[in-house]
């Protein structure tokens, strides 16, 4: 028996709907990696389309190519 994947998502602005979205964090440098390495995600959530703070919705794609 195939086990189907995962639902694939997208954060979108709640206001919009674009998916021209960031939120802010905070990353640390691992010297054994050589790497930046995220260290924590915050609830500030911006919209670069409205060009304004946004509260972030998920929403879940339709299909394997979505």
């Amino acid at each position: 028996m195939i086990t189907p994947p995962p639902p694939r998502y997208v954060f979108v602005c709640n206001v919009c709907r674009s998916d021209r979205v960031t939120r802010d964090a905070w990353t640390i440098w691992d010297a054994d990696a050589q790497q930046w390495v995220l260290g924590a995600v915050y609830d500030h959530a911006y919209c670069h389309r409205c060009e304004n703070d946004t509260h972030l919705e998920d929403v879940i794609l339709n299909g394997p190519g979505s």
